[in-house]
């Protein structure tokens, strides 16, 4: 088997046109050079009653494994990796909560040095800045004092300093100044996710026009649907042009609900999320979101008021959750976190079994599991395998 070359062996294949029972994926240099059904022709990776999956990407991380993306340095992301390996993740977004904008600009940077330094792991594809561009009436876990209004001349800044990093910003669209910015965000290359707001129906449609692609966790912090208003929410399952953010855990979004957005917008339209915060994949106890101390609670980390402050939930389990409470196939799961997310950043190489395509996989076991997690064609998870920190990282 020449240098570099791996196959991968399992009951299904979730191939890009179709599912193979059994089937195989070849890897070579990091990317994938044949994907086929039936036995593959000589030694293999094999897992028969697995199945082979696009790695998940999650477009919303704040953390996890005592790692906080807004207080962290860089050398925490290669802990925050192994995590994130561990349930399934080959690509993910840091971001950044809302605290005093010098503040995040350095946690910018410090993402952004991670960024380069290519360590294995899952591939940090850019910072996503939640924040500070909210709406106060809908801050959530945000705090009122680092709100700001939206300013070009400081997005202009903190791209400059991101160094190309920055790949998704959420805002509220319907704040003095915003248009200008979503407009300017958009011809940079940034998306633009529209959150934590107050606007109603037409603002957010007019905020699609501008150029805004994404919608940060829908019905989580801004304005519900309304038979006489249909509010963010209604207006984010009717734009075609808007992708929809969604918390799996069903704490933040009813099982009903997530079958409704399924089945209003389409699985096409999901990009699965985590919102997951340093407390993710540490157990009970007391963790942080960004400057602010909370708790975890009966699955789910809250404020000392006990709003919902982020999430644990982890990528695997969030696409089952979709499956069982949306009603919908594995395959429309499994893209929901791979290759919705990946058209949202531009990556087309990405969330995808297809020759040609980057050899990011993972296995689920048949209990739904990670069992193993390939990152460019390395293997960076194997279950059986140490992947936790003994005590929480420095920051």
């Amino acid at each position: 088997m020449p240098q570099g070359t791996l196959v991968l062996a399992a009951g299904t294949v979730l191939a890009a046109d179709r599912d193979l029972r059994p089937g195989y994926v070849a890897v070579e240099n990091g990317r994938i050079s044949r994907v086929a059904g039936g036995p593959p022709p000589g030694d293999a990776l094999s897992f028969p009653d697995g199945t082979v999956i696009p790695g998940l990407i999650d477009l919303q991380v704040n953390g996890g494994a005592g790692v906080d993306c807004l207080r962290c340095g860089p050398e925490a992301y290669q802990v925050l990796g192994r995590y994130l390996a561990a349930t399934g993740v080959t690509g993910y977004l840091p971001t950044i909560v809302s605290a005093p904008l010098e503040e995040m600009r350095r946690a910018a940077e410090s993402a952004a040095a991670a960024m380069g330094r290519h360590d294995a792991g899952p591939a940090i594809l850019g910072v996503h800045m939640e924040g500070p561009y909210l709406n106060p009436l809908r801050r959530g876990a945000h705090r009122a004092q680092d709100l700001r209004h939206p300013s070009v001349a400081e997005v202009a800044e903190t791209l400059r300093r991101a160094g190309g990093a920055l790949r998704m910003v959420t805002l509220a669209p319907e704040l003095e100044g915003a248009e200008a910015v979503v407009r300017h965000l958009a011809s940079a290359g940034v998306v633009v996710a529209i959150g934590h707001t107050d606007g109603g129906f037409e603002e957010i449609r007019a905020a699609a026009r501008w150029g805004a692609r994404m919608v940060t966790h829908v019905f989580n912090a801004m304005r519900g649907i309304h038979h006489r208003e249909p509010g963010a929410a209604g207006a984010a399952l009717l734009t075609p042009a808007l992708t929809l953010g969604v918390i799996a855990d069903l704490v933040h979004i009813h099982p009903a609900v997530l079958a409704l957005i399924a089945r209003v917008a389409g699985p096409a339209r999901i990009a699965l999320v985590t919102d997951a915060i340093a407390a993710a994949g540490m157990g009970r106890g007391q963790f942080t979101l960004g400057p602010q101390a909370v708790e975890v609670r009966d699955g789910a980390p809250r404020l000392p008021d006990g709003s919902l402050a982020g999430s644990v939930l982890q990528m695997f389990r969030a696409v089952r959750n979709f499956a069982d409470a949306a009603g919908v196939t594995l395959r429309d799961a499994v893209q929901a976190a791979s290759l919705v997310p990946a058209r949202v950043l531009g990556l087309p190489r990405k969330g995808r079994i297809a020759r040609g395509c980057d050899a990011d996989l993972a296995v689920l076991d048949r209990e739904g599991g990670i069992a193993l997690t390939i990152v460019g064609g390395r293997i960076v998870f194997r279950r059986g395998e140490p992947t936790m920190p003994r005590r929480r990282p420095d920051p």
